[in-house]
């Protein structure tokens, strides 16, 4: 950073930033045009602190979006208001809230699926799926006999 750059710090300790809500958020606020601090747009500090590891995640944005019509401080209270994203919700802010409420959704519905063997017999198959107990997994294969 140089004397005299204003920026606006987004700060959390305790979490990983793969995972961060905080990660999410600058995600949506870069999409809406805030540009990430090109000197330093992120930075994570580990610190033993009384024999335990502290972890810092930081990033660094712009105090605006690029073209001037949103500022940062006033994006990030926005996101964690709730009251604010119903009253508005044609705002892009909200539109970007939604996409990440839905992202996570799907990732969740993902990692909760069952896969599905697919077996095929002439022109029928059968989609068992991988926990599916012996007995039903055999019944699903019987169906695709004559």
């Amino acid at each position: 950073m140089q004397e005299g750059d204003k920026i606006c710090i987004v700060r959390e300790t305790g979490t990983d930033p793969v995972s961060s809500a905080n990660t999410e958020m600058v995600a949506a606020l870069v999409t809406l045009g805030v540009p990430l601090y090109a000197a330093q747009p992120f930075l994570e500090t580990r610190e033993i602190v009384e024999c335990e590891e502290k972890r810092i995640v930081t990033w660094c944005l712009g105090t605006g979006t690029n073209d001037g019509r949103f500022k940062t401080r006033e994006l990030i209270q926005w996101w964690s208001d709730e009251a604010w994203l119903l009253a508005n919700p044609e705002h892009p802010l909200a539109y970007a809230k939604a996409a990440v409420a839905n992202h996570q959704r799907l990732v969740a519905g993902v990692k909760t699926s069952v896969p599905l063997a697919l077996v095929r017999k002439g022109r029928k198959f059968a989609l068992i799926p991988f926990d599916a107990p012996p007995a039903r997994r055999q019944q699903l294969l019987d169906a695709l006999n004559p």
